[in-house]
C-alpha cells in the first residue's frame, strides 16, 4: 500500500458489473469469441491450430458452439477468467487485452447462460455463467458430492464432439430463453440476423488470421451442408486479378481492389463451391489485422465518389491499413477505433478519402473512365464553370487527406530558471498566390443502378467535395418535363423522333447548367464570411439544395426556347434538303 495515495474502492460492484455488460453492443460478441480462440491457437503446433463454429442440441434447440485448440484451463482457472477484468496468460493493456471483453459482448445475449468447457490433461471441466435474479455471475450447480458449486468435472459420455485427449476450450451460447436458437437467431431478435450473420461478423472484422490459424463452420451453421474453411479477406483480394497495395510516405497502405462481376458465379450459398465468404465490395479501416468502421452494401456505394470511385463501387473494394504504432486507441468496447490526442475524436474512413483518391492506380483510373459516360454538351457545361469560377475568384479548397493529428504539447519549463531574452526578428508577410477553384469533374448518370447507389433516384445531383465531383441525375423529372414542353414547340411535319431527341438533349443541358451554377455560386460562398460556417456550406452543397436548382425550369425556359427553335430551323432546313 502506498503512504500517499489510497486506492478507489467500487461501492456497487452488481451494478457497475451490470452497467459494463449491458452498455456493451451485442454485434461485437463474435469478435470477442474469436479473438480469443484465434490467441488460444498460437499456443500450439501449426498443423493443429482450429477453430470450430458448430451448432449443438440443447434439449431439441440449436445453440452456437465455439471450439478452439490451445492450453486448457485448470479448474480454477475457468473460475478466475470469469471475473471482470480476468484474462488467463495475457498481458492487460488499453491497446490490448482489457479482460473482459468475451464476457461482456456475450452475456447481454446470453443471459440464461455461457458454457466454458475446457479440456486439460485428460480432464473436462466446466463453469457456466449468466444472469439470475438480475445479478450476473458463475451459476452454483448440484455437484457429485451433493454440494453446490461452481466448477463441475464433465464425464466422457457427455461429451458432444471432442474427447480429452488433447488440450481444448469451448464456449456454447445458450441465449436469452430456453427456445432460442442461437445458431441462427444470436441476439434473439435484437438486432434481427440475417441467414450470413456469422460470415460476416467474421469476414467483416478480421482482415487476417493469425499465422496458420483456420477457421471452420461445421454444417449446420451458415446454411451450410458441409464444413467449409473460411478465407481471410486478405487472402481473397490477393487472389484477384485486379489488386495494388499502396504505400504512403506515412507508412499507411492502401489496399485498391477490383473484383468484376462474373456471370457464371452462383449466388454465395454454401452448396455451392466458392464458399460462403461474401463477394461483395466493402471499405473500412484495417489495424492491427482488424477492420473497423466498415461500409458495405448501399452505405459504400452512396459513399464511393467520395474517395474517387466514381463508378463500379459494387465491385470495388478499398481498404486503409493504419501501422501498428499509428497514433489510435480501440474504444472500451472495440467497436471503433479513437485518436490518442486530447480530445479522443472517434476516427472514420472519411478521413482519409483524400489519401484513397490521390493515390489510385492507374489500371483503376483506367477502368472507371471506361465506365464514365458522357454527353455531346459535357465540354460546353464545363467551359462555362471554368469562366465563372475565374469570374467569382473561387479560391481552391479541398478536405484533408488524412488527420491533421495534435503535435504534443511542448516540455514544461523549470520556472526558476533564469529567463533567456531572444531577439525579435521581424519577417515580412508571406504573400501566397491565389489559387482558383479548378472546374469540378461531371458525371452524368441515367442508369438506374447507379443513381440509387448514390441515393440519387429522387434528386438531382450529388457533390463530393472530397474529390470535387459534380453526379447529375438525367432522369429527373424537371428535365423531363421541360423537354416535353419544348416538344410541343415542334411543327407537326417535323420527324417527331428527332424532335424528341433535340429537346431531351436541351433540357438535359440546361438542367445540367442550373446545377452546375448554383453549385458555383455555393462554392463561392466558402470562408467568405463568419456567417458561412461549416454547417451552412453543408447545406448550400446539398443534393437537396442543388435539386431545388434543377427545379427551376421556369427561369430556363428563356433559354431553352431559343435553342429549340433555332434547332428546328436546322432541323427544317435538312429535311427540306
Amino acid at each position: 500500500m502506498s503512504a500517499s495515495v489510497t486506492k478507489l474502492r467500487v461501492r456497487d460492484e452488481d451494478f457497475l458489473v451490470a452497467s459494463m455488460i449491458e452498455r456493451c453492443p451485442r454485434t461485437m460478441m463474435i469478435r470477442e469469441l474469436l479473438q480469443n480462440a484465434l490467441e488460444a491457437t498460437q499456443a500450439v503446433p501449426e498443423g493443429e491450430r482450429v477453430v470450430e463454429f458448430s451448432a449443438r442440441m440443447v434439449d431439441g434447440v440449436p445453440k452456437l458452439a465455439l471450439w478452439n485448440r490451445g492450453i486448457g484451463l485448470t479448474g480454477a482457472e475457468l473460475y478466475a477468467m470469469c471475473d471482470i477484468a480476468a484474462s488467463i496468460r495475457k498481458e492487460s493493456g488499453l491497446d490490448r487485452n482489457f479482460g473482459m471483453g468475451a464476457k461482456v459482448a456475450s452475456l447481454p445475449s446470453n443471459q440464461r447462460g455461457m458454457r466454458y468447457r475446457s479440456a486439460r490433461d485428460g480432464v473436462v471441466q466446466e463453469v457456466v455463467i449468466g444472469k439470475v435474479d438480475g445479478i450476473y455471475g458463475r451459476l452454483r450447480r448440484l455437484g457429485p458430492d451433493g454440494e453446490m458449486t461452481e466448477v463441475l468435472s464433465v464425464p466422457g459420455s457427455e461429451l458432444e464432439a471432442h474427447d480429452a485427449s488433447t488440450d481444448w476450450i469451448e464456449v456454447l451460447l445458450l441465449g436469452n430463453e430456453a427456445g432460442q436458437d442461437t445458431v441462427a437467431n444470436p441476439y434473439n431478435g435484437q438486432p434481427r440476423s440475417s441467414w450470413r450473420w456469422l460470415v460476416d461478423a467474421i469476414c467483416n472484422r478480421f482482415f487476417r488470421f493469425p499465422p496458420s490459424a483456420r477457421i471452420v463452420l461445421q454444417a449446420g451453421v451458415a446454411g451450410l451442408r458441409a464444413p467449409r474453411q473460411l478465407v481471410s479477406l486478405a487472402d481473397r483480394l490477393q487472389a484477384l486479378d485486379h489488386y495494388e497495395q499502396v504505400k504512403t510516405p506515412e507508412g499507411i497502405i492502401i489496399h485498391y481492389a477490383y473484383d468484376p462481376p462474373h456471370p457464371t458465379r452462383a449466388n454465395v450459398n454454401a452448396s455451392q463451391g466458392t464458399g460462403p465468404e461474401s463477394a461483395n465490395s466493402i471499405a473500412g479501416l484495417v489495424h492491427r489485422d482488424e477492420i473497423y468502421a466498415v461500409k458495405s452494401g448501399a452505405g459504400w456505394w452512396r459513399d464511393a465518389p467520395s474517395y474517387g470511385i466514381a463508378f463500379a463501387a459494387r465491385h470495388i473494394s478499398i481498404l486503409v491499413e493504419l501501422p501498428d504504432d499509428y497514433p489510435v486507441l480501440p474504444e472500451a468496447y472495440r467497436e471503433f477505433l479513437r485518436y490518442r490526442d486530447g480530445k479522443q475524436a472517434q476516427i472514420y474512413l472519411l478521413d482519409f478519402a483524400g489519401l484513397v483518391a490521390r493515390n489510385q492506380p492507374l489500371w483503376l483510373a483506367r477502368i472507371l473512365a471506361e465506365a464514365a459516360p458522357t454527353a455531346t454538351y459535357t465540354a460546353e457545361v464545363e467551359n462555362e464553370l471554368h469562366q465563372m469560377l475565374e469570374q467569382l475568384g473561387v479560391p481552391k479548397q479541398r478536405p484533408r487527406s488524412q488527420p491533421s493529428l495534435d503535435q504534443p504539447p511542448a516540455p514544461l519549463q523549470d520556472p526558476n530558471a533564469p529567463r533567456v531574452e531572444r531577439p525579435l526578428v521581424e519577417r515580412p508577410p508571406v504573400e501566397r498566390p491565389l489559387v482558383l477553384e479548378s472546374t469540378p469533374a461531371l458525371f452524368l448518370l441515367r442508369d438506374p443502378a447507379e443513381l440509387a447507389d448514390r441515393d440519387l433516384l429522387h434528386r438531382a445531383a450529388g457533390y463530393y467535395p472530397e474529390t470535387h465531383q459534380l453526379h447529375v441525375n438525367l432522369t429527373y423529372p424537371a428535365a423531363t418535363e421541360l423537354a416535353q414542353r419544348l416538344t410541343d414547340l415542334a411543327p407537326a411535319d417535323l420527324d417527331p423522333e428527332q424532335v424528341t431527341k433535340t429537346a431531351m438533349m436541351i433540357a438535359e443541358r440546361a438542367m445540367v447548367l442550373r446545377i452546375a451554377r448554383a453549385l458555383v455560386y455555393a462554392l463561392a460562398k466558402r470562408n467568405q464570411s463568419r456567417d458561412w460556417r461549416d454547417a451552412h456550406m453543408r447545406v448550400a452543397l446539398s443534393p437537396e439544395a442543388l435539386t431545388l436548382a434543377a427545379d427551376d425550369i421556369r427561369t430556363a425556359w428563356p433559354e431553352a426556347e431559343a435553342a429549340m427553335r433555332q434547332a428546328m430551323t436546322a432541323l427544317s432546313s435538312v429535311e427540306a434538303a
